[in-house]
């Protein structure tokens, strides 16, 4: 009803009392000023070009990306050929997932190859020099209620010099009887483990990493 008495009174009453109730409304409701209104407008296009050009930075990095992946349909060229004494042949990309991946694969092996050698030490025969000696079959029975790994850790840990036994592999049943021996004392070879922080790709133990891979 308000409003209707308003238009009412607009059409019927005289010029100067339309003129004052148009005056009062002005008041009560400013016209925002131009030059505010093309502030607030180029903010918003300021936001949108911004947001425009990282969404096209974003875009062509992926091109890139895809381009040099022999998997992808957008494959033209792969990516220049490294020379094998480059220290990036090989290797999986700087700060890729994969070199992710690969560091904390080799910080659970490290894990792996501590505890194999602190089963050998208290389920084998121990020394006075802090060393032991288990049979095969004996260690098989006990490591795989663990990890079914044994043979390849047995490996791995020879490799870095902390345990030796003969022959290249072992199987079992056959090789039940073959010696598996620490070769340091236990407590030498859990201060050394223990002091790899930080792992490379395929190396989990820092003392050799000139014999990994």
């Amino acid at each position: 009803m308000g409003d209707a008495s308003q238009i009412h009174f607009l059409r019927s009453g005289n010029i100067a009392d339309k003129k004052g109730m148009l005056e009062t409304k002005q008041q009560v409701q400013p016209t925002q000023p131009v030059s505010e209104g093309l502030c607030e407008v180029a903010m918003r296009n300021s936001s949108l070009a911004e947001k425009k050009k990282m969404f096209d930075e974003s875009v062509k990095k992926h091109n890139k990306k895809m381009a040099n992946n022999p998997f992808s349909a957008s494959f033209k060229a792969g990516p220049p050929r490294l020379s094998k004494d480059d220290p990036n042949y090989g290797r999986p990309v700087a700060g890729s997932k994969s070199e992710m991946r690969g560091k904390k694969a080799a910080r659970h092996i490290n894990a792996e190859v501590m505890l194999l050698c602190d089963m050998i030490y208290q389920e084998g025969q121990q020394f006075e020099n802090g060393t032991a000696v288990i049979s095969f079959g004996d260690l098989f029975q006990i490591y795989t209620r663990i990890s079914n790994k044994v043979v390849g850790m047995l490996l791995r840990a020879r490799k870095y010099g902390l345990v030796d036994f003969e022959g290249e592999m072992l199987f079992q049943r056959r090789d039940d009887d073959v010696p598996i021996l620490l070769t340091r004392s236990i407590g030498s070879i859990r201060d050394e483990m223990n002091e790899d922080k930080e792992f490379d790709v395929g190396i989990c133990h820092q003392t050799n990493k000139t014999e990994a891979n």
